[in-house]
């Protein structure tokens, strides 16, 4: 009986470390990657009217930037 609780007790916290790090990949992934593209952010939540303005902000400085180069 005792072996069964610990192969049990082996699976489920091997299933939860995976588990565990597959949802900090994302999580990274999504901070430094994926959350700067406008399409991915609509697509998961929409966007608020000031990340739009954030956005255009940073579209203007940009285009400033390379108008002065």
């Amino acid at each position: 009986m005792q072996e069964i609780a610990l192969a049990a007790f082996s699976v489920i916290s091997s299933l939860i470390i995976v588990f565990v790090l597959v949802l900090l990949g994302w999580y990274l992934v999504w901070k430094f990657f994926l959350s700067r593209f406008r399409f991915v952010r609509e697509l998961l939540g929409g966007m608020s009217e000031s990340s739009s303005v954030h956005d255009l902000k940073n579209g203007r400085s940009r285009i400033k930037k390379l108008r002065k180069d």
